[in-house]
């Protein structure tokens, strides 16, 4: 294979002329070249990367990358450029290419990110129009329903009061699933006013409310001091209720729940974590978890729509962030995620 760095350590004449934004890297992560394309790429010159660690332009990939022993392509990673604007791009990596080195190449998804913005939004405001005028039928149905059980009820035999009551449990239903539907398609047109924001103040305004709701649930709570993270304060709010009720909920057949509220630190990113004893979840149905209307438990195991997850995974990737999960079947799921910050 021919070397890529040359015996003196200067680029090889391929590898500065390849077309693809590239760079080479050792086995400790420091960015040993870049190519011009890279350099256009990342709107700066040689000097303001060669001598970097890896990990100060793809935070959540740099130590994967590192231990690669085989080929690899990562089809969406965040990259950070030197002044702190961020973009997404497909990163290709050979390890062992040239003295030592890895090779790794960036291509630009920012277009095609775009065209699945505008196909997104149009989407957006079709399930934000259907949601909608779904309400008014819905409503009515309910209306209707519900006076009959208030003047009608006596005159009705027991299959009949049975039926009554279904039409009732599932008008509630369906209205949560639309309410679900219109918070998801909100997540995705809502205008982000970003900031530094103190999650510690944020989760206790979740925690009074989640510990008003349930009076006669003991729930240990426990959240490390001083978390903060950059991002929209709407949208925060509507992150941490999300998995803060999660972890409440799941655990309401726990003899003595606990849930915590944690960072981890990952190279030079720090990840906000949820985590619970509760029901947990089967780590081989772990990618389904934040599709819209998926459920890994049953309706009457613990209620909900389905909508929560999918909305929170929309929004942490509008904020240009990752999140995953993680859990065990009776042990209890934790919920990670990470958002940029500002250079």
């Amino acid at each position: 294979m021919t070397n890529l760095v040359t015996q003196d350590g200067a680029p090889h004449p391929l590898f500065e002329s390849h077309p693809a934004p590239s760079l080479l890297f050792s086995r400790d992560g420091v960015i040993v070249r870049v190519n011009g394309a890279l350099q256009q790429l990342m709107c700066t010159g040689r000097l303001e990367i060669e001598g970097a660690r890896l990990a100060e332009i793809l935070p959540e990939v740099a130590t994967q990358l590192v231990d690669l022993a085989a080929r690899t392509c990562l089809a969406r990673v965040a990259v950070r450029r030197p002044d702190g604007s961020n973009f997404i791009a497909r990163v290709s990596v050979v390890p062992g290419i040239s003295n030592g080195l890895a090779l790794a190449c960036l291509e630009d998804l920012s277009a095609l990110e775009q065209e699945l913005s505008a196909a997104n939004k149009e989407f957006e405001s079709l399930t934000s129009a259907a949601g909608h005028d779904l309400r008014g039928p819905l409503r009515i149905l309910k209306g209707f329903a519900e006076a009959l059980d208030d003047e009608c009820a006596g005159m009705l035999n027991e299959d009949g009061k049975t039926f009554l009551r279904e039409i009732l449990k599932q008008s509630e239903r369906m209205e949560g699933l639309v309410d679900g539907l219109l918070t998801f398609s909100r997540a995705g047109r809502a205008e982000l006013s970003c900031e530094k924001l103190d999650v510690g103040t944020l989760a206790e305004l979740v925690h009074y409310d989640l510990r008003h709701e349930a009076t006669d649930r003991e729930v240990a709570f426990e959240m490390q001091p001083g978390i903060s993270t950059w991002g929209d304060v709407r949208q925060m709010m509507t992150i941490l209720r999300t998995l803060l009720g999660n972890a409440w909920k799941y655990t309401s057949r726990t003899p003595l729940p606990r849930v915590r509220l944690y960072t981890e630190q990952r190279e030079s990113s720090t990840w906000i974590c949820v985590s619970d004893n509760g029901a947990g979840f089967d780590m081989s149905q772990a990618t389904r978890l934040f599709r819209p209307f998926t459920r890994l438990h049953r309706q009457d195991e613990f209620a909900g729509h389905g909508m929560g997850l999918a909305t929170v995974s929309r929004i942490v990737q509008r904020h240009g962030g990752r999140i995953e999960a993680e859990g065990a079947v009776g042990s209890g799921a934790t919920v990670r995620f990470w958002l940029p910050q500002p250079g």
